[in-house]
């Protein structure tokens, strides 16, 4: 049998188990590209049809240019092979392949993008500036950017902090099960531990139902704040300092790792802040140049 009737025979049958048009139309468009591929290939039966041409095909979209000239994304290129796999296993279903010649074939790496801001050290300082001090839950909110942008660990992981998780007199902090279940200690300045100090003894005590939640951090109600408060606040304070670019609680975090790669800190060093053994630091390097 040709491909093309293949094909056709298989949207036929995503159109009679009710699949939605959007899906048919996916598939449509990706089988589209598969046939023009075999057919410069001289490909045109499902016999055909094997590992050595599907890799062929899977090398050949690593290397295909968008018309925009840029190359395709790793996530379009999944999307691409998602519906080639499909469509074999329906042959093999309906005993048209003998075996499944797309079993073995690899998605492509995921990339890492570079983080959509970098804030320069002023911008931050612009930020932190922003919280009205003199009210418990600016301060709190204080203590909060702070410990982002001084500590670079996750707005989770923020939220998660216990009381006996601090000690501010050696200065460190212990981030438990953080990203991958992963325990591990953070460093803390002097000046962020007589800011988290100061908050214990004078602003902590007032919240409701503190002597009984044992997290750093409390809400309105008395509990402990969750990750999305901790973003608010940031996108709260972020907003109040007017800046232009996007900034969240993991701007903080790269701009922390930044600014540190900046100033000479050690790779190692810095891997073991963010809980990444795998961190890249030419992740950072444009905005290096920027900062420059």
């Amino acid at each position: 049998m040709k491909i093309s009737e293949a094909t056709r025979q298989y949207l036929n049958a995503m159109n009679a188990m009710g699949r939605s048009p959007h899906t048919v139309k996916g598939a449509k468009s990706a089988l589209k590209e598969l046939n023009n591929f075999l057919y410069h290939l001289d490909v045109e039966t499902i016999e055909y049809l094997n590992h050595d041409t599907l890799m062929h095909y899977r090398e050949e979209l690593a290397w295909r240019l968008t018309p925009k000239g840029t190359p395709l994304t790793s996530r379009s290129q999944s999307e691409l092979l998602g519906h080639l796999r499909a469509f074999c296993r329906w042959l093999v279903d309906n005993d048209l392949l003998v075996g499944d010649p797309s079993v073995k074939i690899p998605n492509p790496k995921k990339t890492h993008p570079l983080p959509k801001a970098i804030l320069e050290p002023r911008e931050i300082q612009k930020i932190l500036k922003q919280p009205d001090m003199s009210t418990a839950t600016g301060y709190r909110d204080k203590v909060i950017l702070d410990v982002l942008y001084s500590t670079a660990i996750r707005r989770a992981e923020v939220a998660n902090i216990k009381l006996q998780d601090l000690d501010t007199d050696s200065g460190y902090l212990v981030i438990r099960e953080g990203k991958g279940g992963k325990d591990r200690v953070v460093p803390l300045g002097e000046s962020i531990c007589q800011l988290i100090d100061t908050y214990l003894i004078g602003i902590r005590p007032d919240w409701i139902n503190s002597h009984n939640v044992p997290y750093l951090f409390l809400n309105r109600f008395g509990q402990g704040v969750s990750p999305m408060a901790i973003w608010f606040v940031v996108n709260k304070y972020a907003k109040a300092a007017k800046l232009k670019k996007p900034v969240s609680p993991h701007t903080f975090r790269h701009s922390c790792a930044t600014h540190m790669l900046h100033n000479g800190a050690p790779i190692r060093h810095i891997q073991e802040m963010l809980g990444m053994s795998h961190w890249r630091p030419h992740r950072c390097t444009r905005a290096l140049r920027l900062m420059n």
